[in-house]
């Protein structure tokens, strides 16, 4: 038996995971080539990990730690993380598929030329986050944190920012056709207009974004000229 689909996001696959995956009870070594399949994982610490091709494969983990951990080429296909702490992590040239973040501390978390397919992010504090020159597709950021985070040189073709707060976030040289940004605070966000080429607005923010790029707006009616005629 299989979980459901999320009915938060219907649009992002859920994590394909048995409902009575064992509980894993022995140390958890992030290592070279290791391989964890099939396990509930809680209140484990593998924090300052450093390991190179790693699959997690159909884990459900609850308050793990995976702070400052330093992970090349990871696999991680069929996750879900439910309070776990990533701050500080590095993930290079990783792939999630079907990941599942719910309440997530993601603070100055690093995905390098990392892949996201089917990934929703749900309640996640993820200040400072930098998602750089990455492949993101069927994404979706629900009520997250993410003022100042980076998605620079990163493809975020139909991403969905629901309710987040994107204050200051730098979305230069990114791929937004598509990308829906309505309902989410956009003060200070760093962005150009070929970047902003079939984004997803609402008119509230296109005057918020006409402002950032430098225009000027003001109602229809036309000053007077000096010296004109009363």
């Amino acid at each position: 038996m299989t979980r459901k689909r999320s009915s938060v996001a219907n649009s992002v696959q859920s994590p394909q995971l048995p409902s009575d995956l064992p509980l894993f009870t022995a140390p958890l070594v992030l290592a070279d080539h290791a391989s964890y399949q099939g396990i509930t994982l809680v209140d484990t610490d593998v924090s300052g990990a450093s390991a190179e091709d790693l699959l997690l494969e159909q884990l459900v983990c609850r308050r793990v730690r995976f702070t400052q951990a330093q992970l090349a080429r990871p696999d991680l296909t069929d996750l879900l993380l439910d309070t776990c702490d990533l701050a500080g992590a590095t993930f290079t040239k990783a792939q999630l598929r079907r990941v599942e973040l719910r309440g997530c501390r993601l603070l100055g978390l690093a995905l390098l030329d990392a892949t996201l397919a089917n990934v929703l992010v749900l309640r996640g504090n993820g200040e400072s986050l930098r998602c750089w020159t990455s492949r993101l597709r069927a994404v979706r950021f629900e009520r997250c944190v993410l003022r100042a985070a980076s998605f620079v040189g990163s493809d975020l073709s139909g991403v969905i920012f629901h309710d987040c707060d994107l204050s200051g976030a730098d979305l230069r040289d990114t791929v937004l056709r598509g990308t829906d940004l309505r309902g989410s605070t956009i003060t200070g966000l760093q962005v150009g207009l070929r970047e902003l080429q079939g984004a997803i607005v609402a008119p509230a923010q296109a005057v918020e974004l006409a402002a950032i790029l430098g225009l000027v707006v003001r109602s229809e009616e036309i000053a007077d000229s000096p010296g004109a005629d009363g």
